[in-house]
Order: structure tokens, then sequence, then C-alpha cells
């Protein structure tokens, strides 16, 4: 398996329900800690981050149709995402927005 590191920040791709706009969502997770923000999404907006994560190192995938939790340091959080395509990807986040990506068709 060949790493694939995603540096940009995780943005969530999703407007918040009360009103605030991706931006502005952009603008609060920047200010906090990123793992942690990561940690509380919902499991669908949680699984369009894994995609974006996995999609931004350059490794194929489709969609993640599952994610489960596998690590319990919950300053990094890691989960084992499942594409469409049924291939699994190990995505670690970072508290400074640092996805790291392991996949076996990392780039």
């Amino acid at each position: 398996m060949k790493p694939g590191l995603f540096l940009a920040p995780l943005l969530l791709l999703v407007a918040g329900c009360d009103g605030t706009t991706v931006t502005q969502e952009a603008e609060q997770i920047n200010r906090g800690n990123y793992a942690k923000e990561v940690l509380a999404l919902p499991e669908g907006d949680l699984r369009i981050v894994l995609f974006r994560a996995i999609q931004d190192a350059g490794v194929p995938c489709q969609g993640v149709v599952s994610a489960e939790q596998v690590g319990t340091n919950p300053n990094r959080p890691q989960w084992r995402a499942k594409c469409t395509d049924g291939s699994y990807n190990l995505v670690t986040v970072d508290p400074n927005g640092t996805a790291l990506v392991i996949s076996p068709k990392s780039p």
C-alpha cells in the first residue's frame, strides 16, 4: 500500500442547515480542531469529507458508501472507507486538517 497525502484543509461541502455558507463553516473549522470537527459530522457529511480526501490523494473512488471508525485516538481519528467499487481506503485526519490516505490504489 502506498500512502497518498491530502494537504489542503478539509472543507465541508454541504452548507449548514442553519443558513451558514460553506465559507462561513470553513472559517469556523479553521479556528478549531479539524479532527474533532470531522468526528462530529453526521454520517452523510463524513462520507463526503472522506471521499474528497481520497479523491484529492489521487486514488480512484467514485463515492464512499460506508465508513467505519477504526482509530481510537480522538486527536487523529481514522476511518476505513468503502468506495462504490468495493475497495477500501484508510483515512486519518490530523488536527491541522491534513488527511493521510492509505490505499492499495494510491498513485
